[in-house]
């Protein structure tokens, strides 16, 4: 049974509904679509993946609109065929805002629920677009009993590809009061989008020297909830770039995902706000699944089998990660340049690998372990991607700072643009290369993995690094002098 429920589409579904259920003649329309689910630790999204629309005599719309049995046993049956649920989702045209089920919506909804589970194997998906502001609310229909069906609603219903929007459900997600602390914060892009913000759960993978900045970034901009996942420990070489960072940290090798959470509540200018910090790997499953709760995903990663990772929750899950990375060239032990990049994987846009930020042959080598290993390392060309290390507190802010700007372009869509490309920023010329290109038509992520959510590939995995630092962790003495740090 299903206890927290969400649901997802990407850009291209929400313009075809939109398209569809938005009649010149102002009134109500309705139709089918399919849906998969995708299963977080907490949360169930249903991923809406086609939608079924009427032929002729199949709906009757005067003023309200109907369908006939034949529209539902076709739509059930094409979705039962390719694994999917049915949906229903009609419209209120001149409603604004989250929409919860009148008697008649109700009635129409709890008539198929049976049939729906039945056909498929999974809920019926109900659903309700509001016409005036193109937003979107949604139910399940889970069975209590014998023909007892009820509807479980959504937390919020969110469209993500080139722009980013949720529609919240006013008591299972409320908008937090405003703050005076928020004040400069909200004068900049308005109460709508800092309502948005303010509701999401965002995850950051990785609190090393990029993502720990992005952390107190979103906590001070008001975030709801971070999600944080890192299984490293604070280290002496990391004091010259790893922010709020103590030589006492270090001492007592404190979990980087401590650190962060520490520095998030203290910066947080949200009420509610809400901080998870978890021990582990992201290609981890524990890791993995926590990941799937989010809302919007951070890549502050290095390594191929994460970001792999993080490419699939992108597509397969409808999850927008924004990553990013730095380069630093060096010759002679002097500098040469520093580059720093950032850009948002999602449908619509090109992903991590298309964009050329892993290579899936070097997957393989983490997952065998060698990455891990010393003496192949070694044996790596000194300027080999995986060897290169070099990275100061500088380039870490700006790196941070270039992600920040593409999370706050998708959600706000400053002069309606959402999706200005991936940028690289060049030190030594002090330019910046923008790329709007797509998926090449044979990648994956675009086609046979798109919106699978829990029928993607299986990616995660035993992780012996995460598992050997969390262990030595936990067994190292505590020096006598130095007092663990407040929590």
């Amino acid at each position: 049974m299903i206890s927290r429920f969400g649901a997802a589409m990407p850009t291209g579904i929400a313009r075809r509904l939109a398209d569809h259920l938005t009649r010149a003649d102002g009134q109500e329309d309705c139709c089918f679509v399919l849906w998969r689910p995708s299963t977080g630790a907490h949360r169930t999204s249903a991923l809406l993946v086609e939608v079924v629309l009427p032929v002729d005599g199949e709906r009757i719309v005067r003023g309200t609109a109907s369908f006939t049995s034949d529209y539902f046993s076709r739509a059930a049956q094409l979705a039962a065929a390719r694994g999917c649920g049915v949906g229903l989702i009609h419209s209120h045209p001149h409603r604004r805002g989250w929409q919860g089920l009148n008697p008649t919506d109700h009635t129409a909804e709890e008539r198929f629920a049976a049939q729906a589970l039945a056909i498929t194997g999974l809920p019926l998906l109900g659903m309700t677009f509001s016409g005036a502001d193109q937003g979107h609310s949604a139910r399940i229909w889970q069975r209590h009993g014998r023909r007892h069906y009820e509807p479980l609603h959504a937390e919020s219903v969110r469209v993500a590809g080139e722009q980013f929007t949720a529609t919240f459900h006013p008591q299972l997600m409320p908008a937090p009061p405003a703050q005076a602390t928020q004040l400069r914060t909200v004068s900049a892009w308005g109460t709508a989008v800092q309502d948005t913000l303010a509701r999401l759960n965002v995850g950051v993978v990785g609190t090393g020297s990029v993502g720990m900045q992005i952390v107190e970034a979103l906590a001070r901009t008001g975030i709801g909830q971070l999600t944080l996942l890192d299984f490293d420990s604070v280290e002496h070489v990391n004091l010259d770039r790893l922010l709020h960072a103590t030589h006492r940290d270090a001492d007592l090798h404190r979990p980087k995902v401590d650190l962060a959470a520490e520095t998030a509540r203290r910066a947080a200018t949200n009420p509610d706000f809400r901080v998870v910090p978890l021990e582990a790997s992201l290609v981890e499953p524990e890791g993995f699944a926590a990941a799937a709760d989010c809302d919007v995903l951070f890549s502050c990663v290095d390594r191929p089998w994460p970001r792999q990772v993080l490419n699939l929750l992108a597509y397969a899950h409808l999850i927008p990660v924004v990553d990013g990375g730095v380069r630093v060239a060096t010759r002679n032990g002097r500098m040469r340049g520093a580059e720093w990049r950032a850009l948002t994987a999602a449908p619509g846009r090109a992903c991590l690998e298309c964009h050329g930020q892993y290579d899936p042959a070097h997957v393989a080598l983490e997952r065998s372990g060698l990455l891990d290993d010393p003496a192949y390392i070694v044996g790596l060309a000194t300027d080999h991607e995986l060897r290169r290390k070099e990275n100061v507190y500088v380039f870490s802010h700006a790196a941070a700072a270039a992600q920040l700007i593409q999370f706050i372009t998708m959600v706000s869509a400053p002069a309606g643009i959402a999706n200005t490309g991936a940028h690289l920023h060049h030190l030594a010329t002090g330019t910046i290369d923008r790329d709007v290109k797509h998926c090449s038509a044979k990648c994956p992520y675009g086609g046979e993995l798109h919106l699978l959510g829990d029928a993607a590939p299986r990616v995660t995995g035993s992780h012996p690094a995460a598992e050997k630092a969390c262990t030595a962790r936990h067994s190292a003495p505590v020096p006598v002098d130095s007092p663990p740090p407040e929590r």
